[in-house]
């Protein structure tokens, strides 16, 4: 019955948007560089509007055209040897360099923020705000199909209160008329954060999956492993995606923990649109916004060191444009949380 839904759904959106081009010839988004401007916030799943945990996430990214005249040594940095033993990428005859840089913001709070006093049971207030800077790197086989997506990110920035986390809150609440929160006092205190992460995606013909009523079906697995101050993880994922011409890409991107690409195929015409699912789990070794500042008190908590998140969201690109909402349920993240979280994802991306 579920299915027969999305049909209909994605039946319904290809004729709003026109009859759908063929699928554009061009490899990884083309000689086209890409925006993205990115929200993130409890308050798309929290019909009570209260804050809590992970409660926004905001990110302003641009992605470059393809690079090539990059050194030799970062080209072959973007595929690390040791990461290719166990992930062995195959002979690629198309290939694509990207470089990137983003601003964003992520703030956490405990579940009450009405009250003065510090709560040791509960996740301490904590904001994030760093500069990152990529290496996206694409790797295809015009014989097999295959592909593989690897991506480097640095992460550097300042947890506590220089990452502004009660003024961008409590003026928002302000603005819109909400209570402030009222416990911006116990936050994490100010610390250097420096992050590296790496993720490889693939498309392969090892995952291929069967059309559904009529529909495109494809699986795309990912591993990450990210190192630093702020987080130490590993984890795997995958994310399955159903439409009537699903695009030669890696799905949509996220901000906190930041997973997918910023760059899509830009339509013809009409609408391509489609529905996603998936899940990720990762072993986490350190969490600073649970675990308090690396070399001095703070509040902290004690976390769990396995943690997942399950996603449900729909994409529609149409012209220069891709717009994607994701729907996010996390697991507990530390001994003693009441309850699961959820927050919505919605991104705008554009290909200039």
């Amino acid at each position: 019955m579920r299915l027969h839904l999305a049909a209909a759904l994605l039946a319904g959106l290809t004729i709003i948007g026109g009859t759908g081009a063929a699928r554009a010839q061009s490899f990884a988004g083309g000689d086209r560089e890409f925006i993205t401007l990115q929200t993130e916030n409890d308050l798309f799943a929290n019909v009570t509007n209260t804050d809590r945990h992970y409660t926004n996430g905001l990110q302003a990214a641009w992605l470059s055209r393809p690079q090539t005249d990059l050194p030799e040594w970062l080209m072959d940095f973007s595929s690390p040897p040791v990461y290719s033993l166990l992930f062995p990428t195959g002979n690629f005859d198309k290939k694509s360099h990207r470089i990137g840089v983003a601003l964003g913001q992520a703030i956490f709070t405990p579940d009450n923020t009405q009250t003065t006093a510090y709560q040791p049971n509960d996740r301490p207030y904590a904001a994030w705000l760093h500069m990152t800077f990529s290496l996206q790197s694409v790797r295809a086989s015009s014989v097999t199909g295959e592909a593989w997506q690897d991506q480097w990110k640095l992460d550097v920035g300042v947890v506590g209160p220089a990452a502004q986390g009660e003024f961008v809150q409590n003026n928002w609440h302000k603005l819109i008329g909400v209570e402030e929160a009222k416990g911006w006092r116990h936050q994490l205190q100010d610390e250097l954060g420096i992050n590296l992460s790496f993720e490889r995606a693939w498309r392969s013909s090892t995952f291929d999956t069967p059309r559904l009523f009529g529909l495109q079906t494809d699986f795309i697995p990912y591993t990450l492993i990210s190192l630093g101050n702020v987080q130490t993880h590993a984890g795997l994922g995958g994310t399955f995606r159903l439409g009537f011409s699903l695009p030669d890409d890696f799905g949509p991107t996220r901000v906190y923990p930041g997973t997918g690409a910023e760059w899509f195929e830009p339509r013809g015409e009409g609408c391509n649109c489609y529905l996603f699912a998936g899940v990720e789990g990762r072993a986490v070794a350190r969490d600073i916004f649970l675990d308090g500042n690396t070399f001095r008190d703070s509040p902290s908590i004690d976390k769990r060191s396995l943690v997942y998140d399950a996603k449900l969201g729909a994409v529609f690109v149409i012209w220069d444009t891709r717009v994607s909402y994701t729907h996010v349920f996390r697991s507990r993240e530390y001994d003693g949380q009441p309850k699961p979280d959820q927050f919505g994802s919605i991104t705008f991306n554009f290909a200039l």
